[in-house]
């Protein structure tokens, strides 16, 4: 390296540490907030050292020389100034001549400020950050003052995401959404936005907007465990962080943490009490703001949602409107249509699923179907047989025999009839199948005191309830940890969220949304759907609470039976992964309010008679009658001194032939509308008996039947995987050195970095193309020709890849790993050359038996930049390099291909 290299490498570090990004002239982008080019084009085809941009715009340069070359010298300083004159008109600029001028050897940094009288030039300690440059310019740019984001430390999802952020602020967008998978770090991806934004541009309030205040909680920590500041401080020292949870916000607050709910509140000046209370506080119709809120409309100078797929912009719109200066970010995993519209379609990021799953930032699924005839096709309550019937509408619960026989449709099942039968047998063919089935590559001890931490989701509040109940029972316990509900009515989700992540003894979590966005709990090792899901974009939350990715001691620390977690399972009971789902389309506009039943009678008491009350009014009672059996048809009758169809059909008719007085209020007469509704109006237990009717029952079998139809995983995507795979193989066996290598069968040896690569582009080419998916999915096809692994080190060995392609090829009969067999396989190379090999070479080349076994081919100058004394003695012991590469290629034809060297 030339002298003149070396000080350039140095500033370069300069500028990379004051937030600068050092580009060559060819790698310059005008999007870049501040860029030192090297050896940027002058006038006369001169070149400077550094040509200093910000926001696109020249501001100064640097006339770099060699340490021995004093960079005070009048040579040097008038050079750098010559410079600052001679800007070409290719380039954009602040002003001319370029205002600022630096000199430099790599050792001494001086700078001169070219638009002050009798300027000169000082001595400096640190190239100035472009925040610094900014302000001393007094550009009146909102952004110009972003220093260069760099990579370190960051996802490339997260660098890109808070770049073209930035990019897209500068554009002059106000909203814009980034899509980031689940466990991609959405909130730190939020934390790092909010710091460089309050800390370089003249923001000073955030809102942080989650979806649930446990959601909330948890953003709390996020922010104060957020290090990746200028000097390594927690952002929340630097900056103050609250979350709202009082009928105040403190003056200093940088970030304000909220649901908009809460936000509602406070801006109404309701009292707030830090709960989970106001988390369903959904409103029927748009919310009306306050004549004048708690808060200034310019408050706020960014807007950070969170999960903004949900739907807080339909009635809760009003809300984010009223601070009409505010910029706006959207986080999801899942938009829909509506939530593109709403960030005016400026999508900066498109980080999937499936791409985080080739990343490694996320683990893939195993789904394993139980089908049960219940579930699949409903039952029967026999005549005769004793049911528990819970009134819904009361409360109500008494044992009764059932007076016919009357089916129910598996829609009904876990509404209006629950049969225990049907719960109890999916929990026992999970029992009896996690460890046989799930967890046996590599076998898991079948220690169900340390069940893999399974989450499963229930239909309604009630459906948790009876889950848990039988759960108990299948696994044999009476303590209250195992297994728990995590609901809104189970008490404090967070500390219960909290104890499912960290506790041993709390194994299995029952919930039905509480749990299914946004929460954390990486142990999380299967999930159990005993719930339908239509919404797509619901269903792919729900299955992100598996995909988060956890340490082998962590997750032991949690889980001690467990070996890794390099999938989940995802226990399919019915048939949530079987049909297309539906992403919802919104109406984004205000909903117009629906009372309820029990409004809508009280009001028809009362003489509010408008044509869309009767009209509601007859449909409740057609529906109603329908559904009711002669039984219940019959005492409305007692009640009602009418027939509830008949009364109905009255309604109808009077409606369609025009025959009523227009309805204009209450103190009207109304008389010929009254006289409709009177069989109800005049009957208060009539009333109450069509809203227990309307409510509804639960009628729960003792103890009820149910088969198992079947169990397993899904032969169907075992063998879409498997074809997919062998046709990859085949088509590219040209292309990629491996699979050429593989394909040609005639022993070359394969190293670590070409198996790397193939491991590379297999991920690339399809997220469900890893080691562990192919071989379970061979496992299934054919159980008697693939060996499961049996210890961690035979499922990581990465030669894996070279006997599934082997297998896929049809060039061996069975599927097994080089571990398991390399110790009978190197005593079977030594004794091929028991004449030939001594001792000492037997001793040496054993400690690279495993090595072989599991990574590939090598040779002795791979082993030396490893281990200089292992090559050392290898060639020692051989006699010369060239034997030991010989011997260690036979080794691994041995080994790897088990063919004779």
């Amino acid at each position: 390296m030339t002298p003149e290299e070396k000080a350039r490498q140095k500033i370069d570090q300069w500028f990379s540490d004051a937030g600068w990004k050092v580009v060559d002239r060819d790698e310059y982008e005008p999007t870049c907030t501040a860029v030192a080019i090297r050896e940027g084009l002058l006038k006369g085809n001169l070149e400077a050292d550094y040509f200093l941009f910000i926001n696109g715009k020249a501001v100064g340069v640097l006339e770099a020389k060699r340490e021995e070359i004093d960079a005070f010298s009048d040579k040097v300083c008038n050079q750098a100034v010559l410079y600052a004159r001679n800007v070409p008109k290719i380039y954009q600029t602040y002003q001319k001549p370029l205002p600022f001028i630096f000199t430099s050897n790599g050792k001494d940094l001086y700078f001169c400020d070219f638009r002050k009288q009798d300027s000169c030039f000082n001595q400096i300690m640190t190239i100035p950050t472009p925040y610094e440059l900014v302000k001393l310019l007094g550009i009146n740019d909102y952004f110009a003052g972003l220093p260069t984001l760099r990579k370190k430390g960051l996802r490339d999802c997260q660098y890109e995401a808070v770049t073209k952020l930035e990019k897209s602020f500068r554009s002059g967008q106000n909203r814009a959404l980034m899509v980031l998978a689940t466990g991609a770090g959405k909130t730190y991806t939020a934390c790092l936005a909010a710091y460089r934004l309050l800390s370089y541009t003249p923001m000073r309030r955030v809102l942080f907007l989650v979806d649930r205040n446990n959601l909330g909680k948890q953003a709390e920590g996020e922010f104060g465990t957020f290090r990746l500041t200028e000097n390594g401080d927690a952002f929340n020292t630097i900056f103050t962080v609250n979350r709202l949870r009082s009928s105040s916000i403190p003056s200093d607050s940088n970030v304000v943490i909220s649901t908009i709910q809460r936000l509602f509140s406070f801006l109404k000046g309701d009292s707030i009490e830090d709960n989970d209370n106001d988390d369903d506080n959904e409103p029927t119709e748009e919310v009306v703001l306050p004549p004048n809120p708690n808060l200034p409309h310019d408050y706020f100078d960014l807007i950070i949602i969170d999960e903004c797929h949900r739907s807080i912009y339909g009635n809760w719109r009003k809300v984010l409107e009223y601070f009409d200066t505010a910029r706006l970010v959207g986080l999801t995993a899942t938009p829909i249509p509506e939530t593109m519209a709403f960030f005016n379609n400026n999508r900066i990021v498109n980080y999937t699923l499936e791409k985080s799953i080739v990343d490694g930032v996320n683990v893939d699924c195993r789904v394993y179907r139980i089908k049960t005839q219940v579930t699949e096709n409903g039952g029967a309550i026999l005549e005769g047989e004793k049911i528990r019937e819970e009134t819904r509408y009361t409360g109500v619960v008494k044992t009764i025999s059932s007076k016919g026989t009357k089916a129910y449709t598996s829609k009904e099942l876990n509404r209006s009839v629950v049969n225990p039968a049907q719960i109890k047998l999916i929990l026992s063919t999970y029992r009896d199948v996690v460890y046989t089935e799930l967890f046996n590559d590599p076998q898991r001890e079948a220690n169900f005191d340390y069940l893999p931490k399974t989450l499963i989701f229930a239909l309604n509040e009630a459906h948790a309830t009876n889950i848990v109940q039988i759960a108990k029972e299948v696994f044999g316990r009476t303590d209250d940890h195992f297994v728990q509900k995590i609901t809104y009515s189970a008490g404090d989700s967070n500390e219960l969220i909290r104890q499912f992540r960290n506790d041993k003894d709390f194994r299995i979590a029952v919930t039905c949304t509480l749990v299914a966005t946004g929460t954390d709990v990486k142990p999380l090792e299967v999930l159990i759907f005993m719930r339908d899901v239509e919404s797509l974009p619901l269903y792919i939350q729900m299955k992100g609470r598996g995909v988060r990715t956890i340490g082998d001691e962590q997750l032991r620390n949690v889980t001690p039976n467990a070996v890794s977690k390099d999938c989940f399972y995802l226990v399919d009971a019915v048939g949530v992964t079987e049909h297309e789902m539906k992403t919802h389309m919104l109406i984004d506009r205000p909903t117009t309010k629906i009372i309820t039943l029990k409004e809508l009678l009280e009001q028809i008491t009362h003489g509010y008679l408008p044509d869309e009350h009767l009209k509601r009014l007859a449909a409740t009672l057609s529906r109603i009658y329908n559904k009711a059996d002669n039984l219940q048809r019959n005492e409305f009758v007692r009640l009602a001194n009418d027939d509830m169809k008949e009364l109905a059909s009255r309604i109808y008719e009077a409606l369609e032939n025009n025959i009523l007085p227009p309805f204009v209020n209450t103190n009207e007469p109304n008389n010929e509308r009254k006289g409709l509704v009177s069989p109800l109006a005049n009957h208060a237990d009539a009333r109450r008996y069509l809203l227990i009717l309307a409510a509804g029952f639960v009628n729960t079998l003792m103890p009820g039947e149910d088969t198992l139809i079947s169990k397993g995983f899904s032969i169907e995507e075992a063998k879409s995987i498997t074809e997919a795979f062998e046709d990859f193989c085949n088509e590219h066996s040209d292309e990629i050195e491996a699979l050429r290598i593989i394909y040609n069968n005639e022993g070359e040896p394969i190293t670590y970095s070409m198996l790397k690569d193939l491991e590379n582009k297999l991920k690339m080419a399809n997220n469900h193309f890893t080691s562990k998916q192919l071989w379970n999915s061979y496992a299934i096809l054919n159980p008697n020709s693939v060996r499961r692994s049996s210890t961690k080190e035979e499922s990581d060995a990465l030669t894996n890849i070279i006997q599934l392609v082997r297998f896929a090829l049809h060039q061996i009969e069975r599927l097994d790993s080089a571990i398991s067999t390399s110790k009978q396989y190197f005593n079977l190379w030594i004794g091929q050359n028991q004449r030939e090999i001594t001792d000492k070479q037997r001793e040496v080349i054993s400690r690279i038996v495993d090595y072989i076994a599991s990574n590939g081919a090598c040779t002795i100058k791979e082993i030396r930049e490893d281990d200089v004394t292992q090559a050392a003695q290898m060639i020692r012991a051989f006699g010369s390099m060239r034997k030991a590469d010989e011997a260690l290629q036979s080794l691994y034809t041995f080994i790897v291909l088990r063919k004779a060297a």
